[in-house]
């Protein structure tokens, strides 16, 4: 599919050829859509055809357009505005596992946060086993909206220590985690392993993050490891997935090519 931005506003070439349909037609059609978006015909704020302009063009029914273009709003390419019409969103934020902060300013964007709750509670047998908390030991957990220009883009649910860092919620926690660790206590994180799921966002994280119930999310468990290679760090962090992509870069396990007969 190409399709051609003039201002603010797409238009489809008349003379282009569909590919063959190998989808249920809302999904094909949401694919074509998807691709013009990707490839840059359609690019940020560009005013998507209206449902009726794509039926006509693609001779399937105004229904049919109607879930294509909801299928591309819940994966979060276009957003639809009540009174002005249908536009491509913005790119998605590139994350890795690391510092939310370091990554955004990386990137030249600017990061908040907000604390929603800070208090010391007992952990259960696992997070304290990993933490290494004594019996009867407390851990601190933190739970922080971050954002990116004043839009929500992660809820952060942190479990670290009280016995290691007794008076941690004393300090500024809106900005790096990392870098409060370092600087207050001489630690230093240096390993994460992380696992990314695929989830929808409940009521509490639809609401606090301006989004709806049931929206797809990305969950990023964290385990944070210190220079003596103990575990400093427990987060389970949510992440719009409308908004958010995660990049991972790792080596590869190269087989050699068999030996040639001589």
């Amino acid at each position: 599919m190409q399709m051609r931005a003039t201002g603010a506003r797409a238009e489809m070439g008349a003379a282009e050829k569909a590919p063959t349909r190998s989808l249920p037609l809302h999904l094909w059609l949401a694919s074509l859509l998807r691709d013009s978006i990707e490839a840059g015909h359609l690019g940020p704020g560009a005013r998507v055809p209206s449902e009726r302009t794509l039926s006509l063009h693609y001779g399937v029914s105004r229904m049919t357009c109607r879930q294509a273009l909801e299928t591309l709003a819940l994966e979060g390419y276009i957003y639809r505005d009540a009174r002005r019409g249908t536009f491509v969103a913005q790119p998605r934020l590139r994350f890795s596992v690391g510092s939310f902060t370091r990554i955004m300013v990386d990137s030249d964007h600017v990061p908040g946060c907000e604390v929603l709750a800070a208090s010391t509670v007992l952990p259960d047998t696992a997070i304290a086993e990993m933490l290494g908390v004594p019996p009867g030991g407390r851990v601190h957990l933190i739970q922080r909206l971050r954002s990116v220009k004043g839009e929500p883009i992660a809820i952060e649910n942190i479990h670290v220590s009280a016995e290691r860092f007794p008076d941690l919620l004393g300090f500024d926690l809106t900005g790096s985690l990392w870098d409060l660790l370092r600087s207050r206590y001489g630690v230093y994180p240096t390993k994460a392993d992380a696992r990314l799921l695929a989830v929808t966002l409940d009521r509490f994280e639809a609401e606090t993050m301006r989004a709806r119930a049931g929206t797809p999310a990305l969950a990023l468990s964290r385990t944070i490891y210190g220079s003596q290679g103990e575990v400093i760090e427990l987060a389970r962090d949510v992440y719009r997935g409308d908004r958010a992509e995660f990049y991972v870069s790792a080596p590869v396990d190269e087989i050699p090519p068999p030996s040639l007969p001589h």
